[in-house]
């Protein structure tokens, strides 16, 4: 079976369908041009049930007037769901040609992956017919470009009389442009804009997610470090010197931890450091390092130099025993009373949760 197109359409409809798949935005998007695309095909592109010896060649020029303009892919189904006609961008997106594709089942031929789990989607199961938005679009596996992410709907078409079967409008629109500025929009919000670490809430999220799996009962690491002096170098030698300062101790703190762990600027001149997996005997070696990263830097600036020390407190603990507040309040005190401890040597308490 294929399907036919009525002829009667009016320059003003071809006009209202392209006003329409460019009026699209954001997750509304891919639902907006299937349902365009529905109405439109309902009113004067009513599909009918033809034999399947009709002329394919007039079926593809009658859609192609209508359909090779539209940006967006666009792929036309049967009621048995095997494609009869795709536009030169879906053509593009999927990698095949119409004549490759004529025939095949649209669910065998529109791959789509969840964009963060990377698990399949079948294009029939999508809620509502298309797919929701949620920080990540879904993935389209083609042939020729790899895994792009679309914005995707589906919408059967109301059958064009009595007894006749409906039909699919498949909408793809191309969103590798809008996921890269999502992208960076994203890690702008999640990063410090002086030093490049993640922000606390980010880091609070990953301790929550540690605290979250069950099935680690590894031993685990808080850490609190809040530098000593560094308003001495803000009034005396301004706030682009203390700028400065925090960047290049960010850098040093960084050189210090491991891939695996989770190093932020918490605000001002307090950092803090999840240890995921780590032995106590670790955490305070990695305590220890982190404070002679900083007692050992020196800021130069204008002729002069300024030292810094640094306050940690370091919370041992394992995540079946304890809540995310009692760990992070649990380091802030450690850290405060370091700070209180003051002496010459480490300012370093170690608060054990278990």
């Amino acid at each position: 079976m294929t399907w036919a197109a009525n002829l009667e359409v009016t320059a003003d409809q071809v006009l209202a369908l392209r006003t329409a798949e460019r009026a699209i935005d954001g997750e509304e998007g891919g639902r907006g041009a299937a349902e365009a695309l529905r109405f439109l095909g309902d009113t004067r592109l009513q599909r009918v049930c033809v034999d399947s010896t009709a002329d394919e060649t007039a079926l593809d020029a009658n859609l192609a007037g209508v359909f090779e303009h539209v940006l967006d892919a666009i792929i036309l189904a049967d009621g048995e769901a095997c494609i009869t006609y795709m536009n030169p961008s879906a053509e593009q997106m999927i990698g095949l040609t119409l004549h490759k594709a004529r025939g095949h089942r649209l669910d065998k031929l529109v791959s789509l992956q969840d964009g963060e789990t990377g698990k399949p989607i079948r294009i029939f199961d999508l809620p509502n017919g298309h797919s929701a938005f949620s920080g990540t679009f879904h993935l389209l596996m083609s042939s020729g470009c790899g895994l792009i992410p679309v914005q995707c709907s589906v919408a059967s078409t109301l059958p064009a009389r009595v007894g006749s079967a409906r039909g699919y409008v498949v909408s793809l629109r191309d969103a590798r442009s809008l996921q890269q500025h999502i992208d960076k929009l994203v890690n702008q919000t999640m990063h410090d804009e002086h030093t490049r670490l993640l922000r606390r809430a980010e880091l609070v999220k990953r301790l929550w997610r540690v605290l979250q799996d069950s099935s680690n009962h590894e031993p685990q690491a808080f850490i609190y470090l809040d530098l000593d002096n560094f308003k001495t170098i803000n009034d005396t030698a301004g706030h682009a010197a203390g700028d400065l300062a925090i960047r290049q101790i960010a850098s040093r703190l960084k050189d210090v931890v491991r891939d695996r762990d989770t190093l932020a600027r918490l605000g001002g001149d307090e950092f803090g450091l999840l240890l995921e997996r780590c032995p106590a005997e670790l955490a305070r070696q990695r305590a220890m390092q982190l404070h002679q990263a900083v007692e050992s830097y020196v800021l130069r600036w204008n002729g002069e130099t300024y030292r810094l020390g640094i306050s940690i407190g370091l919370a041992l603990f394992s995540t079946r025993n304890h809540s995310l507040n009692t760990i992070l309040t649990s380091a802030d005190a450690a850290c405060y009373q370091a700070k209180r401890n003051g002496g010459n040597g480490p300012h370093i308490q170690e608060v054990r949760l278990d």
